[in-house]
């Protein structure tokens, strides 16, 4: 997970943006980190915030339809000149809304089974 928000979220800066060239890393490398360590928290078992669940789950799939949506069509359909830009545009901003929403009903769930348990 760490490599694929690390690629995500600096192609993202780049794209988008015209931060300093330190700065896109840098930003990049601290959303990948703090990727791992709520991953790392997840396998485990620990209890996560609401916040840090919205966020981690966010980042996590985001990277991954941004990966496979921006990635996909370069190995599978090399003649379409736009097909990188489904990670971009349609892929990334979808897979963000399904983490964060999963996120949050991954805390909802956790809250609930404290609460009956």
């Amino acid at each position: 997970m760490f490599l694929i928000v690390l690629f995500f979220i600096h192609t993202m800066l780049t794209i988008t943006t015209s931060f300093p060239i330190w700065l896109s890393p840098a930003i990049a490398v601290f959303c990948a980190l703090f990727v791992a360590w709520f991953a790392w928290n997840l396998v485990s078992g620990k209890r996560t915030g609401i916040f840090v669940a919205v966020t981690g789950g966010a980042l996590i799939l985001g990277g991954v339809f941004f990966a496979v949506g921006f990635l996909g069509p370069m190995i599978f359909a090399k003649d379409t000149s736009q097909g990188a830009m489904i990670g971009i545009f349609i892929a990334a901003p979808l897979g963000l809304i399904l983490g964060a929403i999963g996120g949050y009903v991954y805390v909802s769930g956790q809250s609930a089974n404290e609460e009956s348990g």
